[in-house]
């Protein structure tokens, strides 16, 4: 089962006597832990009938234990196991699988798994029977956009496609960053409206950056000298380090060389923790420029970073040099 049909059936008042969480979103896990306790447990009596613990040092004996331990003031209780050790994991007890033949009516159990997990073990294909299994995926690209837009609808306003999309951006697809900064610019803005791409740049600086950055590179990759230079004035006179300019440029360019190298696209992706959203527009990218265009782009930037720390010159007219070697390669 996907997060959002947990969220769902949720909606609907349904509720499993078990569950098991997995999945590398852990921020869509801690709402789905908070969505579950506020449908179970009114804060009142949290104290009482909620339990949240490590479960790294715990046997699958005490998991059973506290399950059937009965609710004290709540119709249920929410037993939360968080990164169950070995031991519940391959329950060699028999302790737990008994306890799942006939969970209690009393309890919902949740055991949350930080990461991905082997679906062939046998306990998680009991939980799959008893009741069940959640995988919290990471979003991609356009699914975190349109995540942080129903978000943003929840509370009365409406994030524009482009905002959506600076704002994906900016968290490299982070979704706690992505909706810290979203709550940032809602604040800001006070009552509800439109949240525009111009009110993100100006309230989130790692979106303005961050979309500065790609146009740079991209004017550099059409070989416009112009529009490249423009944009790189902008960044300067916004304050932007002439070295962390030449960093984020040098990052950029480095990826695209790799990208061409790379013979898979997706294992490149995974060895260096590309989000989706980043392999996408290196890829776009990677269509301005060349292997060998990419490499001497590199080469200039280098020359820059190394003329800057040893004061060879004005860091712009350094950086306005470069970019005409480099939009003059073909």
């Amino acid at each position: 089962m996907a997060w959002q049909e947990l969220e769902r059936e949720l909606e609907q008042g349904r509720v499993a006597p078990v569950y098991l969480f997995y999945g590398e979103e852990g921020y869509l896990l801690e709402l789905a832990l908070r969505k579950l306790q506020a449908r179970l447990i009114p804060p009142e009596v949290a104290a009482f009938d909620y339990q949240e613990l490590d479960g790294r040092e715990m046997a699958a004996a005490q998991v059973v234990l506290l399950a059937d331990t009965l609710p004290a003031l709540a119709p249920k209780r929410l037993v939360v196991i968080k990164d169950p050790s070995p031991e519940i994991l391959k329950d060699s007890g028999g302790d737990l699988q008994a306890y799942l033949a006939q969970p209690a009516a009393t309890t919902c159990l949740v055991l949350v798994f930080p990461g991905n997990i082997d679906k062939r073990l046998k306990l998680v294909k009991i939980i799959q029977q008893a009741g069940q299994v959640v995988e919290f995926s990471p979003l991609k690209g356009s699914e975190l956009e349109k995540w942080l837009q129903g978000e943003t609808s929840q509370e009365g306003y409406t994030l524009q496609p482009a905002a959506a999309r600076l704002l994906a951006r900016a968290s490299a697809g982070d979704l706690r960053q992505a909706r810290n900064e979203l709550a940032k610019v809602m604040t800001y803005l006070g009552a509800p409206g439109t949240i525009t791409a111009a009110a993100v740049q100006a309230l989130v600086p790692a979106a303005d950056a961050e979309a500065t950055i790609f146009q740079l590179v991209d004017a550099l990759g059409n070989r416009d000298a112009t529009l490249a230079i423009n944009t790189l004035r902008r960044l300067l006179a916004r304050g932007e380090a002439p070295l962390g300019i030449v960093a984020m440029l040098a990052r950029q360019v480095r990826l695209i060389y790799q990208y061409h190298l790379a013979a898979d696209q997706g294992e490149l992706a995974t060895r260096l923790r590309l989000k989706p959203f980043v392999l996408q527009k290196v890829a776009a990218q990677a269509r301005h420029f060349s292997l060998p265009a990419a490499g001497r782009a590199l080469a200039e930037l280098l020359l820059v970073d190394t003329g800057l720390k040893t004061g060879q010159g004005s860091p712009g007219l350094l950086l306005e040099e470069a970019i005409w070697h480099i939009t003059g390669e073909h």
